[in-house]
């Protein structure tokens, strides 16, 4: 049986990942504002979405997502040191990468600019986690 916090490493991998996704901006609270039709939430959701996809005003919203993103990666850093016993030298390229990529998301300007590196935070991070997750629950 897997535990949740063995999965927790994953987990916030998963998470952190939706955070670069491109289509962030545009999908912002779609559920509640095209499917559930939620009539108290969606003044709210509607403002905050296009103050989200204004150039005028994306970089008050930038600088808290770009706070959730590095955040969520120092998690992941200190997540994978479990995992040292496993594989020391994989885990060590996961904090360095996980470094740059703080680095390169402190340094972007934009949405944009923090969606390209999409790819580069999975294939780095997100599948190095996963196959040292995977490794440990099959000598479980």
């Amino acid at each position: 049986m897997i535990t949740m916090q063995e999965i927790e490493p994953i987990a916030v991998c998963l998470a952190t990942q939706q955070l670069f996704d491109k289509r962030f901006r545009s999908n912002f609270g779609d559920n509640l504002l095209l499917r559930d039709r939620d009539v108290k939430l969606e003044p709210a959701l509607v403002k905050i979405k296009r103050e989200l996809n204004s150039s005028m005003t994306e970089q008050r919203y930038l600088q808290g997502h770009k706070m959730n993103i590095i955040n969520n990666i120092d998690r992941i850093l200190a997540l994978a040191t479990r995992y040292a016993s496993m594989d020391l030298r994989v885990v060590e390229s996961i904090v360095t990468s996980g470094k740059e990529i703080i680095k390169k998301v402190i340094a972007a300007g934009s949405f944009d600019e923090i969606g390209n590196m999409e790819g580069m935070f999975k294939s780095q991070i997100t599948l190095p986690v996963y196959e040292l997750f995977t490794e440990k629950s099959k000598r479980k």
